[in-house]
């Protein structure tokens, strides 16, 4: 009986601080008359903790570079959004109507992205992701919503398309697929390719987010005599994935790519010792002969020490486009600055880039990289050559979207 009445009198508690804590968040202060927010939105522990980490980072790079935007300072408004898809949009909810934050970026889960989308659009909000799925700029594009990224299709394109014509004699592939809509839509692009080139995909396997144990995935790998071994997760994933593949001494059976990677992040620690001869998709690469990326990298480098990677280079690049859209519309107002960026065009980190009006995507480079071995390294970041570069789209009259 004690024992229910205390459990009783700490349930009463919980009541009780859920009530003050809803009180207190009702009262939130609104932004400051003399701020702007720009929201990043990262997991900020589990899985893609150090992604969100380098959200941080690469979204505070471009608001300092910045100082004001329209004579008002530039607030970071960081929303943990734990890569669940309801806390990142009740999150971005309680941003909105508590604070007043119209501007959001970010988010590394695809279910995320489209969760936060469908607030945006239903507060008027400005969004931009880099998430892969393709529904983003797809079925579920809205007017609020953009994307700087390549989507699913793209990098599946500029990934296993040039390694299918390098190797021609690679005709059996098998596929680790995480089981979220990321991976289901890198995965279904992939069955196209491989139906289009008259490939056999002899396998595959579905692992959920945070896996840590692959070596059943491999010995069917290995038993299925396949020419290339394509891992479709990412970040931690990729990275416990990879180094049990070495154990497993799977390189030395089958090429292996990685359609999606975090670049520099992942290779640093992975290490050259299992990385060399490993083929990655890449959005951005630090050491490309364009202006912006030259002196993002060099600022980076000064302040953290590391060539930059994708994800802080992905939040930095997406901070400058809402700036510059709130720049050149001359105004906070979101509907105005959406249509500002419906049609930008910009000096980006993969060279001139822009937005498709139809689907809000933008259109940019795509990068594989085959990673180098310890011997082949110059320097720091020094990790990889680019093999090959690339744009893959859908046309608009292959497009889902249907802007509203």
């Amino acid at each position: 009986m004690e024992e229910e009445k205390m459990d009783r009198m700490i349930q009463g508690l919980r009541r009780i601080v859920l009530a003050l804590a809803g009180v207190i968040l009702l009262v939130l202060p609104v932004m400051a008359a003399d701020t702007v927010g720009v929201s990043v939105i990262a997991p900020l522990s589990g899985t893609y903790a150090a992604v969100g980490e380098e959200d941080i980072r690469g979204t505070k790079l471009a608001i300092d570079e910045k100082g004001k935007l329209l004579g008002k300072a530039i607030e970071m408004v960081a929303i943990d959004d734990g890569n669940q898809p309801a806390v990142g949009a009740r999150k971005v909810r309680e941003a909105i109507e508590s604070k007043g934050v119209k501007f959001f970026q970010g988010a590394v889960s695809s279910s995320v992205g489209l969760a936060i989308g469908q607030v945006a659009s239903e507060k008027q909000a400005i969004y931009i992701t880099s998430v892969g799925a393709d529904e983003i700029t797809g079925k579920n594009c809205n007017r609020y919503t953009f994307r700087w990224s390549v989507p699913t299709y793209g990098a599946v394109q500029e990934t296993l398309v040039p390694l299918i014509k390098k190797f021609p004699e690679a005709k059996r592939w098998y596929t680790i697929t995480p089981d979220y809509v990321f991976g289901h839509s890198l995965l279904n692009n992939a069955k196209d390719v491989f139906k289009k080139y008259g490939l056999e995909h002899v396998g595959n396997d579905m692992h959920p987010m945070g896996a840590t144990e692959f070596s059943s995935f491999y010995t069917k790998a290995l038993a299925s005599k396949a020419d290339f071994v394509v891992f479709f997760n990412f970040g931690k994933d990729t990275i416990n994935a990879l180094k049990q593949a070495d154990n497993f001494g799977l390189k030395k059976k089958a090429k292996l790519l990685v359609p999606w990677s975090s670049g520099t992040m992942d290779l640093i620690e992975i290490g050259p010792d299992i990385a060399e001869g490993i083929y990655f998709g890449s959005q951005f690469w630090h050491d490309v002969d364009v202006p912006l990326t030259q002196a993002l990298n060099k600022a980076y480098m000064a302040r953290y020490k590391d060539p930059i990677n994708y994800p802080a280079a992905a939040c930095y690049i997406m901070t400058k486009m809402i700036i510059m859209a709130i720049e050149k519309a001359k105004t906070f107002d979101p509907p105005a600055v959406a249509k500002v960026l419906e049609t930008m065009e910009w000096d980006g980190l993969t060279g001139k880039e822009f937005m498709q009006a139809f689907d809000h995507q933008t259109d940019k480079k795509y990068y594989l990289l085959l990673a180098k071995g310890k011997k082949d390294i110059k320097g720091p970041g020094d990790l990889a050559t680019i093999i090959s570069s690339g744009k893959s789209f859908k046309p608009q009259s292959e497009s889902e979207c249907k802007m509203q």
